[in-house]
């Protein structure tokens, strides 16, 4: 069996909230905090190792932590403009 040590939180989070928050770095951090949770819980259940584990939380830190917000705002925005641009080009056929 695969978690169950916290009742299979991370799933509930996945499916009732990640891309409901009606804002792109909102949903990007519930979609970061269910694989946080999904390590967690494997990790307590003993599926997967305490390196495994770390190594996720390590990258959860290093993102939402170290990284500055106008850093990851920028890059929304960046993302943003590039899918509308591509959007828009498919009505020209250029894309």
């Amino acid at each position: 069996m695969s978690g169950g040590s916290h009742d299979y939180v991370y799933e509930k989070i996945e499916y009732e909230l990640c891309g409901q928050m009606k804002d792109a770095e909102l949903n990007d951090l519930m979609k970061d905090i269910v694989e946080l949770a999904h390590d967690l819980e494997w990790y307590d259940s003993c599926d997967i190792d305490e390196e495994t584990y770390f190594e996720t939380v390590r990258k959860f830190k290093n993102k939402w932590f170290k990284e500055s917000r106008n850093d990851r705002l920028k890059d929304y925005i960046d993302d943003e403009i590039s899918k509308l641009k591509s959007e828009l080009y498919t009505l020209v056929g250029d894309n």
